[in-house]
């Protein structure tokens, strides 16, 4: 099988980030997705395409090109690369190249590569690394794998994956990896855009119910309260694997319960087992994801790459100032 990571980090669509909702409502019928005013470099426009939008980073002197077909996604982004600076060479006002992202604070910094201010790397694991001295070097990609689908970047049809998990495989991850002892931050993330432009996750995670054990269940585990004592009698962990449905906007609680089981229990080790369990709670989605992790997302990810060096190829052969940067592998 195919190793899917490479040297190159993709950590926009990883950071858990404060998403300040705009005020906008989705209308009931399919919304045109917004069409920024193209900003232009020598008086010619820049070919963005419908939902690209242009952020200015920290420095002010260098911009990247997210896709937010709904002003959530936006405002999102948007709270990111407030904090962020690009180290690194810009190509019609637009992050290009190879370079470095950094705290404005400069307590965290990746290493990336833009493609005319996207950023469509290749999936890729970041481990943590602890000091001597017991501090740990964060990072805001740590731990996670992130892949994508799709006819085009920034399109409505386009999947992104997200997984992260505490210990990551030695080798090709593969779907039996996600994991026999899932706890705490590990979890799977499915996102997609629905025909409003509103960014929707699925999200595959483990909770210890413990603190519920006796003291009566909040309303969203309701319907579930049949797994949930199953946990509570267990002499292991409290554990559950569910799966949540919503809008990304949305805090992870505030995403409704849609399956939930208590993780079996293996008798000989005392500990849970909740990897057997994530075919059942992904469904239909289990097929796709295995065949992400067997296979890669490189395809997808090269054909997104040439379509964008396909739409600013005209505005280089306009533009007598030749490409100083021109390697995106």
């Amino acid at each position: 099988m195919r190793h899917f990571w490479s040297r190159q980090a993709l950590c926009i669509a990883s950071l858990s980030l404060a998403a300040f909702v705009a005020g906008v409502e989705a209308t009931a019928e399919t919304a045109p997705l917004p069409v920024e005013p193209a900003p232009n470099y020598l008086g010619i426009e820049l070919p963005l395409r419908p939902g690209e939008r242009i952020i200015p980073t920290a420095g002010g002197d260098c911009s990247v090109v997210v896709f937010a077909p709904h002003e959530e996604r936006y405002e999102r982004f948007a709270a990111y690369w407030r904090t962020a600076l690009w180290n690194g060479y810009c190509r019609f006002g637009l992050a290009h190249g190879a370079g470095t992202i950094t705290g404005v604070e400069g307590n965290w910094s990746v290493e990336t590569s833009m493609v005319y201010g996207l950023e469509v790397n290749p999936a890729e694991s970041i481990t943590t690394e602890v000091g001597q001295d017991g501090a740990i070097s964060w990072d805001p990609s740590i731990d996670t794998l992130n892949f994508f689908s799709g006819p085009a970047f920034s399109d409505l049809e386009s999947k992104r994956y997200v997984i992260r998990l505490e210990k990551v495989s030695s080798g090709d991850l593969q779907l039996g990896d996600m994991v026999s002892d899932w706890y705490g931050q590990d979890y799977f993330e499915k996102r997609t855009f629905d025909e409003n432009g509103r960014e929707r996750t699925i999200s595959i995670s483990v909770w210890n119910v413990d603190t519920f054990c006796g003291l009566g269940l909040p309303d969203e585990y309701k319907s579930f309260e049949k797994e949930v004592k199953k946990a509570c009698k267990k002499t292991a962990d409290k554990l559950v694997l569910l799966r949540r449905e919503g809008f990304e906007a949305d805090t992870w609680s505030d995403r409704p319960i849609t399956w939930l089981k208590s993780c079996p229990v293996n008798r000989a080790r005392n500990i849970n087992d909740c990897g057997k369990l994530v075919k059942d709670a992904l469904g239909k989605e289990a097929a796709e994801l295995d065949k992400f992790l067997t296979e890669g997302d490189t395809a997808a990810r090269a054909a997104a790459r040439q379509e964008i060096i396909d739409r600013y190829a005209p505005l280089e052969a306009a533009i007598e100032e030749p490409l100083l940067v021109g390697d995106f592998e």
